[in-house]
């Protein structure tokens, strides 16, 4: 008995286009590291901090949409982001645990010149960071109604997740039901993974899915999936992920040709630049070879550091293959966003004016990647102090002559605020900055 009519290797091509599949069957433990790292483009503005920001949209030129205005928790996240729409105006107001991790979204409108409650988005995670519970309710006008929310149920094996089972919350019974389970086995001491997913049908566990992932060094690089039919695991497609540099990334799909090889199906890219905001996210399907589905593309204007403007243009290939022209990629303008009245955030790093060291994210969780730019070749070390001068940690890294992206392990530094210093072979000083391990 199977659930689904839809084979995996439609679903993969479904994964570059739309996302669909991402949600349904990326593992939980995989996809709660991809939020954290989310996380930190969730403005998609990373290291500048706008208080006001006008935005337009694209008709003949370009025409004011809405302003926003934003103020900041001290560790750099929207405390509250106020919208003013041709005299609406709306808010969202925003909460956060220990971890910085978001907790409630309420959005309210000004009604009568007073602010009304209209919906709420809650999450509630555990130590270790990872979601157990999401809620979405509206305001009734006395109390909030639960519409829609999903529930998630970890069975731990020491600090590893063995078996996480979801479940949706069901208006029609007032209760929470069960929808999925996903399963995990490790490779020994590595990273490496697999994930069982099974759907829940008629109160029965069916087997569904399964993934096998590989990890080189910190990142995901393969994942080979299996499709669960006439009682035996198929393999069905592969994806293989690649990082050319710090941020930007690119996930190639490839399924099964039933003759024990791969075909290329999608590629998804997305770019971003050395601030860590994103320049491009672009969808290719191969069709004899790789051609352009769609594509967002942003045009970035820093002041130093800050982002002060961001042009987005969308490409899609249809309808102009439809019409029959000539495929060529041409850009459409979308929306304008300018930013400005800039917020000076505890969080924000100190930067030597003759170097170019620089720390992502920062705040950190057990991991930082340390940047440094324009280095002679040789060694450079890299140290850790606390506030009151004392070393909590030391790695030497060798330099090329070109910029260096350092993968800094924090696991046995507590939170807190420290220096980072870094140094070449003699013990001069080449570059600093303030750290904070959260």
């Amino acid at each position: 008995m199977k659930k689904f009519g839809i084979s995996l290797a439609m679903c993969a091509i479904l994964f570059a286009v739309s996302g669909l599949a991402q949600d349904n069957y990326i593992p939980f433990l995989l996809k709660e590291s991809i939020k954290k790292n989310a996380a930190q483009f969730k403005s998609g503005i990373v290291g500048s901090y706008p208080r006001h920001t006008e935005e337009f949209n694209w008709v003949t030129d370009w025409v004011i949409y809405r302003t926003i205005e934003t103020s900041y928790t001290s560790f750099g996240e929207p405390a509250v982001i106020e919208y003013n729409q041709g005299g609406n105006r709306t808010r969202n107001l925003y909460s956060y645990n220990d971890q910085r991790q978001e907790t409630e979204l309420i959005t309210q409108d000004l009604t009568a010149g007073n602010w009304v409650n209209k919906t709420r988005q809650t999450s509630t995670c555990n130590s270790s960071g990872y979601q157990l519970e999401s809620r979405s309710e509206q305001w009734n006008g006395t109390s909030w109604d639960l519409k829609n929310g999903t529930q998630t149920v970890l069975e731990m094996e020491g600090d590893r997740i063995h078996i996480a089972t979801s479940k949706d919350w069901s208006q029609e019974t007032g209760s929470w039901i069960n929808s999925g389970r996903q399963t995990y086995t490790y490779a020994g001491a590595g990273a490496n993974f697999t994930s069982v997913v099974m759907e829940n049908w008629e109160n029965q566990w069916l087997l569904s899915f399964k993934m096998e992932y590989s990890w080189s060094g910190n990142q995901v690089s393969q994942a080979i999936i299996y499709e669960y039919t006439d009682n035996a695991w198929k393999r069905s497609a592969k994806y293989v992920y690649e990082f050319p540099d710090t941020y930007s990334s690119v996930m190639t799909v490839y399924t099964d040709d039933g003759a024990g090889g791969w075909t290329p199906a999608s590629r998804n890219t997305s770019n971003y630049d050395s601030h860590g905001n994103q320049t491009l996210e672009q969808i290719e399907i191969y069709m004899a070879d790789w051609t352009v589905y769609m594509a967002t593309q942003y045009q970035l204007t820093y002041a130093g550091n800050n982002l002060t403007e961001r042009i987005t243009q969308t490409y899609s290939l249809f309808p102009p293959a439809i019409q029959g022209s000539t495929s060529t990629i041409t850009w459409k303008n979308v929306k304008k966003e300018v930013f400005s009245n800039f917020a000076s955030l505890s969080t924000d790093i100190t930067l030597l004016p003759d170097t170019g060291l620089s720390v992502f994210p920062n705040p950190a969780g057990k991991q930082a990647i340390v940047r440094l730019s324009l280095l002679k070749a040789g060694s450079v070390s890299l140290s850790v102090y606390s506030m009151n001068g004392q070393k909590i940690l030391e790695e030497n890294i060798t330099a090329n002559g070109s910029d260096v992206n350092y993968l800094l392990n924090l696991n046995g530094v507590r939170p807190g605020s420290y220096l980072l210093i870094a140094r070449d072979k003699q013990g001069n000083e080449i570059g600093k900055a303030r750290l904070i391990r959260e």
